[in-house]
């Protein structure tokens, strides 16, 4: 039986969440920065630069754990290490319990005695950017002395405690791409640890950087990049992207407005949805200056997974199921396990309808799109 795609009308506005969660939050402490890399936004920022106030730091703070919101990532466009506040920062989160209080750095500054005032804040997981291991690239892309940084990271995996995760990010990019021989680099330089991982990425686009450096540089149909963190700058600006370093496209400003109101805002929902499905009215930071497509216009109607609130589509998928429509059902969950991504049990049932149809049909699963975010 072939799978059915059930459809609803289409709403210019919508009235219900369509991503019902709140995602992790990435807070700026800062936007000033030691480097000046052209694939990076923070060259080109036109806000002020500045560091956040400690008066809104435990506003968001406070709102994060009274409304189990993870604030997860103490990093922006800047170098985070650049504030002499930032271990107090990470002992206000975890005593408050409001998060991973992790953050990224490109580890310039990153020397024994600082990891150690970290550990002693209560940090137990570090993300650190170098991108390559080829001093020559290094200097041209990072302006900076690749060994010195290579030497801070080697120095504190010695220090760390075996339960300290730290991830170390190559990047593959159209100039220098990361290739097997680099990775095994990676491990010579650094050694195989448990609580060390390699973090290969694809270079991300920034629609305000200087530079592209994208090995595939194309457009899109849609975009849920939305869903994957909710980006607040130092002065307190929602921005509707993490890539969106400038805020060219403002959410609200948690200085004014919870966090809950404004990602709950039914214009900003709304946003969501059009950007999601490539239709109707988008915003230019995503057309005009980054990766997606116009949006189409002459649109009557969308699959219920995501036209319909979470638990409505959620009883569709029920009924397909009913009526034997395992496929059909399948797209629904796919659809939702899309907008609410770090939900479990969407996440199983879909993983378990695909591994059914799976062994029916021989079919891949459905369940492994690239690009959904991994389950907290």
């Amino acid at each position: 039986m072939e799978p059915v795609e059930y459809t609803v009308p289409i709403q210019r506005e919508i009235g219900f969440a369509f991503y019902p969660h709140v995602p992790q939050i990435s807070l700026e402490l800062t936007n000033r920065c030691n480097l000046k890399c052209p694939y990076c936004a923070n060259a080109t920022l036109t806000r002020p630069r500045g560091y956040i106030e400690w008066k809104l730091l435990e506003k968001i703070a406070g709102e994060c754990a009274e409304k189990h919101y993870d604030l997860a990532y103490l990093h922006g466009t800047g170098e985070p290490l650049l504030w002499d506040r930032l271990e107090e920062v990470i002992a206000l989160i975890k005593r408050k319990k409001a998060g991973k209080g992790s953050f990224g750095t490109n580890g310039t500054l990153l020397s024994p005695d600082r990891v150690q005032r970290l550990l002693d804040a209560g940090l137990d997981s570090i993300y650190v950017s170098i991108d390559t291991l080829d001093p020559e690239v290094y200097a041209q892309t990072r302006g900076a002395k690749l060994d010195k940084v290579i030497r801070n990271v080697q120095q504190m995996i010695a220090m760390v405690p075996a339960t300290f995760q730290i991830t170390i990010a190559l990047m593959n990019h159209k100039n220098h791409p990361l290739t097997p021989e680099r990775v095994e680099d990676f491990y010579s330089v650094f050694g195989r640890h448990a609580n060390v991982r390699l973090n290969p990425v694809e270079n991300a686009f920034f629609p305000s950087a200087r530079e592209d450096f994208r090995v595939i540089q194309t457009k899109q149909k849609r975009c849920c990049a939305p869903v994957n963190y909710l980006f607040i700058t130092w002065e307190g600006k929602a921005s509707l992207c993490c890539l969106d370093q400038d805020v060219l496209h403002c959410l609200g400003n948690v200085a004014e407005r919870s966090i809950q109101d404004i990602w709950f805002d039914k214009q900003n929902q709304t946003t969501f949805r059009n950007i999601a499905l490539g239709v109707f009215d988008c915003p230019a930071t995503c057309t005009e200056r980054c990766v997606l497509e116009r949006p189409g216009q002459d649109v009557a109607d969308t699959p219920v997974g995501y036209g319909l609130p979470i638990a409505s589509a959620a009883r569709c998928a029920v009924e397909l199921l009913a009526k034997g429509q395992k496929e059909s059902a399948a797209r629904v969950l796919y659809a939702l396990v899309a907008r609410d991504p770090s939900n479990r049990t969407l996440r199983k049932n879909l993983a378990d309808l695909s591994a059914l149809i799976d062994r029916a049909s021989k079919k891949p699963h459905l369940a492994q799109g690239r690009g959904f975010p991994q389950a907290t």
